[in-house]
């Protein structure tokens, strides 16, 4: 995707957000601007859709170190990281989520948040409807730009980038006694990109192109040595959602067309090979739609128990004809999905419960079986982008 929308967040939900939607393609700005606080994220969702979302966090709320550490015994090593760490630390490692980035000779780039903040950053962007590709620590956001070190005030502090691994946050009032005692002895090769106009003594500051600070950002977060989506904030791997969308109705449907074949397959192929070919096709079916079914005994029993264990109880002819004059309508309308089916033998009639997106799909539904069954629907619930009834269908 070309587009990408950046949101840094705040340390606690009453601070603004700011974002910026950016055009890689055409190195442009298509949006900009800021929320007032956690609670008004939402108000981007709509600038999320089809648009990765890469979120920046405040250093402020994190520690970045380094730690000397031989690359022999490494994988040893890193699982008693945060005790070799702990004193340097002011909260108890167990609370914490810690992160490597990459080596430079025997040091090793580290970052420890506690799991309350990130849990908490990951709260805001969920209740919004927001999922983080990344979610980066801002200074190591700063582009070097050929330089030693990277700065740019940001609200009320200063963002430092003092290596491509390291970095610290410093309140502005702090500037004028921290930065002294950061900078390295010998400063003759020693620059500065600055990003805000600043001046440090006997320091090259070398001024870089105005540019909004969230675009700064968003062009060098690229460059991010760490991202604190790892270990357990790490994203599972998802479907795609048109997938999602059809899996349940394409199994039920599989399903329905399986009974079918082996209800009807005895009486229609007499023939040794042609009853052979078509358990050989059945069973290559059911093994797709039923993961994990390497050994099929009785096929037709193998689905039988199946489809009673997703429906319930119920059986016969009877049932297996109504599933199968169900299927134009659940072609008619493939986002409505059936997620539990009950047939009572007794009355001759199916109980099934549905979701689909809106009121229209299911009354489309229920139209569609009119024509073969008498429908009955029960109260309909909205809730989470979509609606759920249960419909009472028994043959006309």
């Amino acid at each position: 995707m070309s587009e990408r929308l950046f949101i840094r967040l705040g340390t606690d939900a009453q601070q603004p957000c700011s974002y910026l939607v950016w055009s890689a393609q055409d190195r442009q700005i298509i949006a900009s601007g800021e929320v007032a606080n956690a609670m008004a994220l939402s108000s981007l969702t709509d600038k999320a859709t089809n648009r990765l979302v890469d979120v920046l966090v405040p250093t402020s709320a994190l520690t970045i170190t380094s730690i000397s550490l031989p690359e022999k015994g490494q994988k040893q090593a890193l699982k008693a990281l945060p005790f070799m760490l702990e004193e340097t630390l002011a909260d108890n490692v167990e609370q914490m989520h810690f992160v490597v980035g990459p080596r430079d000779g025997e040091q090793i780039c580290v970052a420890a948040v506690t799991h309350e903040q990130m849990q908490q950053w990951l709260t805001w962007l969920s209740d919004a409807g927001l999922k983080a590709a990344a979610i980066v620590p801002d200074t190591l956001a700063l582009p070097l730009a050929d330089c030693q070190w990277a700065a740019m005030a940001w609200g009320d502090e200063y963002l430092l980038r003092t290596g491509i691994t390291s970095a610290v946050s410093l309140p502005s009032v702090w500037m004028d006694m921290m930065l002294p005692k950061l900078l390295p002895l010998e400063r003759e090769q020693f620059a500065v990109a600055g990003y805000t106009p600043m001046t440090i003594e006997a320091v090259n500051v070398v001024t870089q192109t105005p540019e909004l600070p969230m675009q700064t950002l968003a062009l060098g977060m690229k460059s991010a040595a760490i991202n604190l989506l790892s270990g357990p904030y790490k994203p599972k791997k998802e479907y795609s959602k048109h997938l999602l969308l059809w899996r349940n109705s394409a199994i039920m449907l599989a399903l329905i067309f399986v009974l079918a074949l082996v209800h009807r397959g005895v009486s229609i192929y007499q023939l040794d090979q042609q009853t052979a070919q078509l358990k050989a096709q059945t069973e290559q079916v059911y093994k797709r739609v039923v993961p994990g079914s390497n050994r099929i005994v009785n096929v037709r029993s193998q689905i039988k128990e199946k489809l009673r264990s997703l429906q319930g109880q119920g059986g016969g002819g009877e049932f297996f004809s109504m599933l199968t004059s169900m299927e134009t309508a659940f072609k008619k309308v493939p986002d409505l999905t059936p997620t539990s089916i009950r047939f009572d033998a007794k009355r001759g009639e199916i109980r099934m419960q549905i979701s689909a997106k809106d009121y229209g799909q299911i009354e489309q539904f229920s139209q569609q079986l009119s024509a073969h069954f008498s429908v009955k629907s029960g109260a309909m619930n909205s809730a989470e982008n979509a609606v759920t009834s249960t419909l009472t269908i028994r043959t006309k």
